[in-house]
């Protein structure tokens, strides 16, 4: 980036693999007062992402502004599930499936930087595509064709709509049969390059 760039805050964000040693950095992260970012923020400073990590193998990052900056703008998560009936809700296959359990943005860094191309919600979740397309690929080398994953899941609530246009942008549709009171299901098919 030169002196000269007319917006300095337009540049990527620097994603590190969570450990426990994170926490005491995750105090002052904030994902809003609205009960889906209380539950983002509670989830990632709370013990639910050590459980995560634990029991389903979860992958989680946590996003800064620079390498040597401790203030995080923002987390995610990627994990594949065991095996879930498919389709919704009584079929017959049995199939495993990427869900992203949990991800958010500090509420500070909502809309910013302002030129979509650099946004930071919009950088976290190509990240996140980006590493469940290495983890599909990674399982197609490792495992028999019976348990190859191409299908990206994740939910949102209801009233997330902002969410759920950035997710629908990045080709996320609504999976019918797998939503809740409070949550709609999302998946994306992964485009593996065969």
């Amino acid at each position: 980036m030169s002196d000269s760039d007319p917006n300095p805050h337009n540049r990527p964000l620097f994603a590190d693999e969570f450990t426990a040693a994170d926490q005491p950095f995750l105090a002052g992260l904030r994902c809003g007062d609205e009960p889906w970012a209380q539950a983002a923020t509670e989830w990632i400073t709370g013990s639910e992402v050590l459980d995560s990590i634990s029991k389903y193998r979860t992958k989680v990052w946590v996003y800064r502004n620079s390498d040597a900056d401790e203030s995080i703008v923002g987390f995610g998560s990627l994990a594949a599930s065991g095996d879930t009936t498919w389709p919704p809700p009584d079929g017959k296959k049995r199939s495993r499936l990427l869900y992203l359990p949990q991800l958010g943005l500090d509420q500070k860094f909502r809309g910013y930087p302002p030129d979509p191309e650099w946004r930071y919600s919009n950088q976290i979740l190509e990240h996140l595509i980006g590493e469940a397309k290495l983890l599909a690929k990674q399982i197609r080398k490792e495992k028999p064709p019976s348990k190859h994953v191409d299908l990206l899941t994740l939910k949102v609530h209801r009233e997330n709509t902002a969410a759920r246009r950035v997710y629908e942008r990045y080709g996320f549709e609504l999976l019918p049969g797998f939503e809740d009171k409070e949550h709609f299901m999302m998946s994306l098919r992964l485009e593996l390059g065969e």
